[in-house]
């Protein structure tokens, strides 16, 4: 609350008016970490707060919260109502405690800072970070590199909670263990061992059916048909008439209604033969929450680890079958800009090419097609006018290119300071010392066999310590294989070799998309409900190696 000094002097302001219409921001996650209190909803509600009441020309139009949402992720419920406010007109002010609250994603809070509030004409403000772009307390010049160096801090700090999970994990995969939280349809989590599966038997039935059908003839959307017509409950809701809160992208468009796509992964799982196999998807960073698909030959596969469900000779004539029902699309001369990129936002489908022919004119649009082949309910019937997303697809482009552009200015400034030579001798001191360490390991393990032969140690102690110095030795070659690496990039630096910036960059100033640059930069593009797309580029692992060797050197920057 006010102190009784500032009350009495607002009470005797006089009314003025309020341009300003303002969003207060609020977000906390997990990342915050020690901090969670300082950070909490409670005490970032009531500063932001206090800061309205000193300040009588911004009206308060709604307070926007995501609670227990990660700041690499833009896709968040609050932040989304927040922009569609703005959009709509209603919010022409964002008011946070500071930039980490904003996001700590580097590429797209300055997006939203220099590219899209700029062009809305929103006023932003980070209390603690002293940022008002609507006063000159600094220039666009100097704001943006201070915003910019901010974020790729505030983006480091939610790496660290990510790096020691994954090689407890894999250690599981490969003892056999399921991980999942979730069981494959057909089976369940044993009551008394939870890394171990067990038939269901209210879906095994069903999974042998899908098997029975396919081998019979019947196609993947005709077996769906007639699960859906049989009320069979696809596994999305089977789970949550169970009781378990699982969630899937299409879960609420499909309503419960078998896509051919369930019965497709059903069919090619091998774990309906009795094998465990884990390890197919990873999450491309901790910023990027979107999964990626590894390839087959790095599945970690376990064989008979669970009952099967159908035997190997059932499984394998459905693999063979699915190369019947291969068909080339018909040779033409000029493949469509987009063909192969469009996808569905929520049953993820691809879409289908139409055209509409009218008096004034004829138009080409993409069209979900998911209600056709099953229910009108099962997903909505999403269009967009070609022409349309050809500009949208271009915006991004070009802002993806703008970003490249930026990273690769930082990148050179990095590479000409004095401080990258600098941290580079620490690191070469760490080789060291690691170098040592590792010889040091290597001569106890070459020790360890005369110590047994002469009685020193038992056979017990033996293969014990060996065990144990083996694993520290990986794990420092390891160790010791990264510093060299991430040496020769500060001897040498990032350069526009990049994989990201090399492609991006060479597209200069565009004003037309092609076909060539379609294929070359983007992965899929995801059209929404009301028209709205998000696009899935490629060469991410390299801009998050490029980004990781801007946070690396962030104090070169500021030398430069």
């Amino acid at each position: 609350m006010a102190s009784a000094k500032y009350q009495e002097l607002l009470e005797r302001l006089p009314q003025v008016a309020k341009p300003w219409k303002a969003a207060l921001y609020i977000r906390l996650s997990r990342e915050d970490g020690d901090k969670v209190e300082s950070n909490s909803i409670t005490s970032q509600r009531e500063i932001l707060k206090e800061y309205l009441k000193l300040h009588p020309d911004i009206e308060l139009h709604d307070f926007y919260i995501d609670d227990g949402w990660s700041g690499t992720n833009f896709d968040r419920p609050g932040f989304i109502r927040m922009m569609e406010d703005i959009y709509s007109g209603d919010v022409n002010c964002v008011i946070v405690k500071d930039l980490s609250r904003f996001g700590r994603n580097y590429t797209d809070a300055g997006n939203y800072l220099d590219n899209i509030f700029v062009r809305l004409q929103i006023r932003f403000i980070a209390l603690n970070n002293g940022i008002d772009t609507a006063t000159n307390n600094m220039n666009a010049a100097t704001r943006c590199i201070t915003v910019g160096v901010q974020n790729v801090i505030n983006e480091s700090l939610a790496a660290t909670t990510s790096v020691n999970v994954r090689g407890t994990l894999n250690v599981n995969r490969e003892q056999g263990k399921f991980i999942g939280s979730f069981a494959s349809y057909g089976y369940m989590k044993d009551p008394n061992d939870h890394h171990k599966l067990i038939i269901d038997p209210e879906t095994a039935p069903v999974v042998r059916m899908i098997f029975e059908k396919f081998i019979d003839g019947c196609s993947i959307i005709g077996i769906a048909k007639d699960l859906n017509e049989m009320g069979i409950p696809n596994p999305t809701a089977y789970k949550k008439l169970k009781g378990f809160n699982y969630k899937h992208p299409a879960g609420k468009k499909l309503d419960g209604l078998w896509p051919d796509s369930s019965v497709r992964r059903i069919l090619r799982n091998e774990m309906y033969v009795g094998n465990m196999v884990q390890g197919k998807n990873t999450t491309i960073s901790y910023k990027i929450k979107q999964c990626r698909a590894i390839p087959k030959e790095d599945w970690i596969i376990v064989e008979g680890t669970h009952e099967a469900i159908v035997d190997r000779e059932t499984f394998d004539k459905a693999q063979s079958l699915f190369n019947q029902f291969i068909r080339k699309a018909p040779q033409k001369s000029e493949v469509d800009l987009f063909s192969g990129f469009v996808r569905c936002a929520d049953c993820l489908r691809a879409m289908n090419k139409k055209t509409n022919s009218h008096p004034y004119g004829t138009y080409h649009y993409y069209r979900c097609g998911t209600s056709r082949k099953m229910k009108k309910s099962s997903c909505t019937n999403h269009t967009i006018r070609i022409d349309k997303m050809e500009l949208a697809v271009l915006a991004s482009i070009q802002g993806m290119i703008d970003s490249a552009v930026e990273m690769d200015k930082l990148i050179k400034r990095i590479n000409s300071s004095p401080v990258k030579k600098k941290e580079s001798s620490h690191i070469c001191s760490a080789i060291d010392t690691h170098t040592a360490e590792l010889e040091k390991l290597k001569g106890m393990i070459i020790d360890l066999y005369p110590d047994w032969k002469s009685g020193i140690i038992s056979k017990e102690e033996y293969f014990t310590l060996k065990e144990q110095l083996t694993e520290k030795t990986t794990s420092l070659e390891k160790a010791l294989e990264n510093l060299k690496r991430t040496n020769e990039e500060f001897k040498n630096g990032i350069t526009e070799d990049n994989d990201f910036i090399s492609h991006f960059k060479k597209y200069g100033k565009i004003d037309t998309l092609t076909r060539a640059m379609v294929v070359e930069l983007i992965d899929k593009i995801y059209v929404h409900e009301g028209g709205r797309i998000t696009i899935s580029f490629k060469f991410t692992d390299a801009y998050e190696k490029a980004l990781e060797y801007i946070e690396l050197n962030k104090e070169a920057i500021l030398t430069a």
